[in-house]
């Protein structure tokens, strides 16, 4: 039975030798006989893992609020 590690490894080997093919999804599967439903799924698995990568974390800074009413919620953004 085939490991994830070596499904992801098999895939991400397969998403980035198309990329530097310069064929289509369509043609790239037919030279390889792989399903362009896999690969198209494989590739956008791999562009969120690199949009992930690259998620900034920005500083957040809380401040106490002034008292409310018992049972009431203020949320307050600086752009109104």
């Amino acid at each position: 039975m085939e490991t994830m590690h070596a499904r992801r490894a098999f895939w991400s080997a397969h998403v980035q030798a198309w990329r530097d093919s310069g064929l289509t999804q369509v043609a790239y599967c037919q030279q390889h006989a792989l399903r362009s439903k896999a690969l198209a799924y494989w590739i956008r698995r791999d562009r969120q893992g690199r949009e992930a990568d690259t998620l900034t974390l920005l500083p957040l800074t809380v401040q106490t609020p002034p008292p409310a009413p018992p049972g009431d919620l203020l949320l307050q953004h600086p752009s109104g």
